[in-house]
């Protein structure tokens, strides 16, 4: 007789993927863009009202993997190194594993309503609806060449939401601009990652096993696809920043040096073995990126003009 798994509190945890809520930090983004356009008073109750809408969005975010995990383990099991996984190695019990879902969700919402705006809620929602569309059939878009990044990636706009509703009045709502880069920002991250699992796997039967949407996707097709989400979120950020702030402008050099530190990483043998937190961490992305937030600050601080300076949008006469 088969004996039930007996798997650890660690074994557990791992299924809710603490160390993947790095990417809620993109919170902050939309926070930020608040106080930003919207002149809001930099208190102690908005910086408060932003750190804690970081809980919510991760307890979600937990039961989204937890959902991901269960229905993913058939396939992890093909993978050279997913395999490995709680649920997939059968070394904790999936009921156990839905009770925490719920309870997650529950609590998610619970700690949320006497906090935050309905507009708020309605992100938190998204955020669950999201991992929903994203795993469940027959809809299940992680199966659907374009379409699973379109889907994953659509979680940062959620993340905008949930920063800019946490101290943002419930009717107001960020420029599309800005959301719209915001998306195709992280379908180029996304789309870098398929790229590098595409190469790992190296072997189209095993890697259209393991995820379907492989048996569509090509090296050319995925590289075509990073061109066009880089075009759009050039285009979209760059109509936010001349619109509303032109001096961050001068940021891009910065943002563009931290996007090619991550696709160095993503495409290399060892950086396809990688999940997307862990490319986060590569030591010249994150000087990069605290480089741009640095310089990002101190241009929406200066009082100085600076495009008009080198006439960057303006033409300059001679006389």
């Amino acid at each position: 007789m088969t004996q039930p798994p007996k798997g650890t509190i660690r074994d557990y945890l791992s299924v809710m993927r603490p160390d993947h809520w790095l990417k809620n930090l993109f919170i902050f983004f939309g926070s930020g863009v608040a106080w930003v356009l919207l002149g809001l008073p930099l208190d102690a109750k908005n910086i408060l009202l932003t750190l804690y809408c970081l809980v919510p969005a991760c307890l979600v975010a937990s039961a989204n993997y937890i959902l991901n995990e269960i229905l993913d383990a058939p396939f992890d099991r093909l993978h050279p190194t997913k395999h490995a996984r709680s649920v997939a190695a059968g070394t904790v019990k999936e009921s156990a594993l839905w009770i925490l879902m719920i309870a997650l969700l529950v609590l998610a919402f619970a700690i949320s309503w006497p906090v935050f705006n309905i507009s708020y809620l309605v992100s938190l929602f998204l955020l669950f609806l999201s991992g929903l569309v994203y795993n469940v059939p027959p809809l299940r878009l992680k199966d659907r060449a374009f379409l699973d990044v379109i889907a994953e990636s659509f979680n940062n706009p959620i993340r905008l939401w949930l920063g800019w509703y946490a101290i943002a009045p419930a009717a107001s709502f960020p420029p599309l601009s800005i959301v719209l880069a915001w998306w195709m920002f992280g379908a180029l991250l996304m789309t870098g990652k398929r790229y590098a699992e595409y190469k790992f796997i190296d072997d189209p039967e095993r890697s259209g096993s393991y995820r379907k949407s492989f048996k569509t996707y090509t090296e050319k097709s995925l590289l075509i696809a990073m061109v066009t989400y880089a075009n759009l979120f050039c285009f979209c950020a760059g109509t936010a920043v001349a619109v509303y702030r032109p001096n961050l402008v001068f940021a891009f050099p910065l943002v563009v040096a931290a996007v090619i530190a991550y696709f160095n990483t993503a495409i290399s043998v060892q950086g396809a073995k990688l999940e997307p937190e862990e490319l986060l961490k590569n030591p010249v992305m994150i000087v990069c990126t605290v480089l741009a937030l640095g310089f990002t600050l101190f241009l929406l601080l200066t009082p100085l003009d600076l495009p008009s300076y080198v006439g960057f949008f303006h033409l300059i006469r001679g006389q």
